[in-house]
Formats: structure tokens, sequence, C-alpha cells
């Protein structure tokens, strides 16, 4: 059954054709289902090529005040608070290709609907690479990464999105283009609006570019799969790692549960109540062989159950894989939800064993992985719909009893539409009236923000 469309609806698509052609406004049926978001199916797809579609299409929306849904690969839209209204998905996919390398500086400019990973096979012709692996790297594009706040393993050694982008082209709510930031490492004086813009969740404008720091690709990468028959032995080591002169670039751990989803991948097979700590090591071959020498002294004074070394094709299938049992665990039951603890370094060990203990109290197997390096966990809970509100609210109440803070990261839309999935905050109100005065008429991605905010 084809959907009624009203005369001004039909204006403003007509408007969206004359400014990227018809062949890229899709409002049939079947082609706005697949972009179904939060149980809203929207009316209209839009796929942008510039910086300056993207302005003309926004302008447009605030003459017709019609929500725009910003969508790179779609990967992160099921995340954070639901949409209130999404009747216009503004697509960025065309706008996928590197605009600038300055191998010599170290930086590269990227449209912001580039794929991760096909940026990163473009970077290693050039022995570069750009330092951020989060889960959906092989499909999520850079814009939805920066907007999103996106990290991943290589956070420990490289520092978060905020510190790996240099400066953002950013279309504001109601259609002006601005440029923030710049190619040099120091490149603000005054306000720095290039780190308002990540981590807004495209509430504030829309990435169209970012500027991205890069680091030469290691001489030498190693990957230690370590083993363990309980979660304190395991935390005991991470602790000696910190505190120690090592430089590792990156210790994840998964516990028997998450570690299920790892397929062949790895060569072992984690028995209840066991976790695997995974240490990957770069650098020069003299700094390798000597972090692994060390690494081992420590491994078997804390007693790991096995150590398995891998590198090159090997060492990267294992972490694609690592990677891959984020969108494992959602698959594999759909009213599952993922948390995501974060509370001092020194007290994720103490986290790690509330998550068991909210488990064992209401019967449940909670899948967890974390970054041990930041202090991140993140729990995978499928349980019954009566004890779902429940389950977060103990896994709340441990993290900020932690010291931190726990939030509903991904989860099905009723459990998003039933608790609060975002920490409580004091400063609501100073982020309503930013986020008013960016859209006034509150066409971007309405409801997404932090609270419900318009």
């Amino acid at each position: 059954m084809e959907k009624a469309v009203s005369q001004e609806r039909q204006v403003f698509d007509q408007k969206l054709a004359k400014i990227v052609g018809p062949e890229n406004v899709m409002t049939d049926n079947q082609a706005t289902a697949h972009y179904e978001v939060d149980g809203l199916t929207p009316s209209t797809i839009v796929f942008a090529a510039t910086t300056e579609q993207v302005s003309q299409i926004i302008k447009t929306a605030n003459e017709f005040r019609t929500p725009i849904i910003p969508w790179g690969s779609g990967s992160k839209q099921q995340i954070g608070p639901c949409l209130s209204a999404a009747d216009t998905i503004l697509c960025l996919k065309h706008m996928n290709q590197i605009t600038e390398l300055d191998a010599s500086n170290f930086t590269v400019q990227v449209a912001a609907g580039m794929v991760n990973g096909e940026l990163q096979r473009q970077l290693a012709e050039h022995k570069l690479f750009f330092p951020l692996d989060p889960p959906y790297m092989e499909t999520s594009t850079i814009g939805g990464e920066i907007a999103t706040n996106a990290n991943g393993p290589l956070r420990f050694m490289y520092g978060p999105v905020r510190d790996l982008v240099l400066g953002v082209t950013v279309v504001t709510p109601i259609g002006d283009i601005t440029h923030t930031g710049g190619k040099t490492m120091k490149n603000v004086a005054g306000i720095d609006l290039c780190k308002m813009y990540i981590g807004s969740w495209g509430t504030l404008g829309i990435i169209t570019e970012a500027v991205l720091r890069l680091f030469p690709l290691p001489e030498v990468s190693k990957s230690l799969f370590l083993t363990f028959a309980n979660y304190e032995d395991a935390f005991r080591l991470v602790a000696q790692l910190l505190n120690s002169a090592l430089t590792p670039s990156a210790i994840e751990l998964i516990d028997w549960v998450a570690g299920r989803n790892l397929g062949d991948a790895y060569r072992s097979h984690l028995a209840e109540g066991e976790v695997l700590l995974m240490v990957n090591i770069e650098g020069d071959s003299e700094a390798v062989v000597r972090h692994e020498k060390e690494i081992s002294t420590l491994t078997e004074a804390k007693k790991a159950r096995s150590t398995i070394t891998l590198d090159g094709e090997a060492a990267i299938r294992a972490w694609k894989a690592y990677r891959g049992i984020h969108q494992s665990m959602l698959n594999a039951d759909p009213s599952t939800f993922q948390g995501k603890a974060s509370v001092p370094i020194s007290r994720l060990g103490n986290m790690f064993h509330a998550v068991k203990e909210v488990g064992s109290r209401y019967h449940v197997e909670i899948g967890i992985r974390a970054h041990c390096g930041n202090g991140i966990l993140y729990p995978y809970v499928t349980a019954k719909d009566d004890d779902v509100v429940r389950i977060i609210g103990d896994l709340r109440q441990a993290a900020v009893g932690l010291g931190g803070f726990f939030m509903v990261e991904t989860a099905p839309l009723w459990v998003r539409k039933s608790v609060a999935v975002l920490p409580q905050r004091n400063d609501y109100t100073l982020m309503k009236q930013l986020k008013t005065e960016f859209d006034p008429n509150h066409i971007l991605n309405p409801g997404r923000v932090v609270g419900g905010l318009y």
C-alpha cells in the first residue's frame, strides 16, 4: 500500500531533487523501510555528495520545519535515547573519499561518509594508519564515529577520538558551513568548537569532513593472548602492566561468555570462569622483543593457564574477531542489551565482580568485554522482560558506588523507551539552551541527545 503524501511534502521532495538530482532522492516504501529507526519509517531518503549540498538540504528542511536524521552506514542508529521524529534521512555515504593526504605532516582530510576500513587500506599504501578501531570499523563511517565519539582498543596508546581529530567541517542546524580546528597539532585559540561536535550525535551540526591525525605503521606488531583461570589473576597482571614502564598499545579482556564468539580466530576455548587478556605490543623489533619477554615473565608469575602469541595476518584476524564479539552477542538474542560502565581504572576488577553478582542474583548469564587501560567495561545481558529494568538499576548503582557511571548503550526499542539509558547529569538546562541556540527549529536528530532534548 502506497503512503499518502501531502502537497507540502511533495514540494519539499522536489526541492531536494533540484539540489542533489532526482536519482538521489528516494521516497518509495521499499527504500524507506530499509532506514527505519526507533520504530519510525522516514518519508524521504536523500543522498548528498558535497558539503554545499548538505547545507542546501538543511536550509530547505528549516524552511519546511522537517526533521533531518544524519546517516552514515547506520551502525550506531540504535544507540542512545530514542528519536522523537525521523521524517528525512540525510545519507552521506556518497561523500567517501580522501580529499587531501599530507603524509609529511601526518594528517589526512577525509569526507565524512568514508568507511574507516577503506581509509585504513588506502593509508597503509603510504605506511600510515589512523588509530581508531571501534567494533564496526569495517563498515562504520568516519563522520559517524566522530559524531558518536566511538573508540576501540587502541585508545589506550593513542588517545580518544578527541585527541585524533584536528579539525572538522560542519553544516550547522540552520545550514551555515563552518570550519573548526586545522591541520596543525595546536590549532585553537579561544573556545575549541571542534571538540564540541565530537560526541554530539549530530544534534549540533552535521560533520561533512574531518582532518585526522595519522601515525606511521609500526615496524613490528605482536599480540599476546593470555588465559587466566579467574578474573582476579588477570586484573593483578593488568595492575602490574599499568604501573610498569611497559607501553602496550591495547589491553583488552573478555570473559568466558563473550569468548564463545571468538570463533576459530583464537586457538583456544575458555572454560567456565576463565578470562582472556589480549595485549597488543608494537614498535621497532627491539622494543617488541623486550615487551614480549617482560610481559611473559609477569604472566608466569600471575599463573596464566596459557599464552599464545600471534602476529601478521593471524593477529589481524583475531582482533577482527574480537571487534565482532559485539555484534555476535547482540545477534544471538534480540532481547540482549549492552551496557557501558566507566569506573576508575583501579576498580575495573570490582566492577567485573559486581556485574557477575548481578547475573547470579537474576539467574542470567552476562558476557563481558573491557578496555583495561581505560576503566571501561561492557556487559551484555539477555534477561526476562520483568527483570531488565531492575538489572539496569543494579548495574548503575554498582558503577556509581565505585565512583563511575553506567549507561545503556545498545538495547531493544522497548528497553530504550522504558529506562533512562544515559547517566544522570546536572547540566541538562545548559545543554538544552545550547541545543536551542544552535538548532532553533529543532530539526537535527530530535530526541537523540542527553535527556531527550529537542
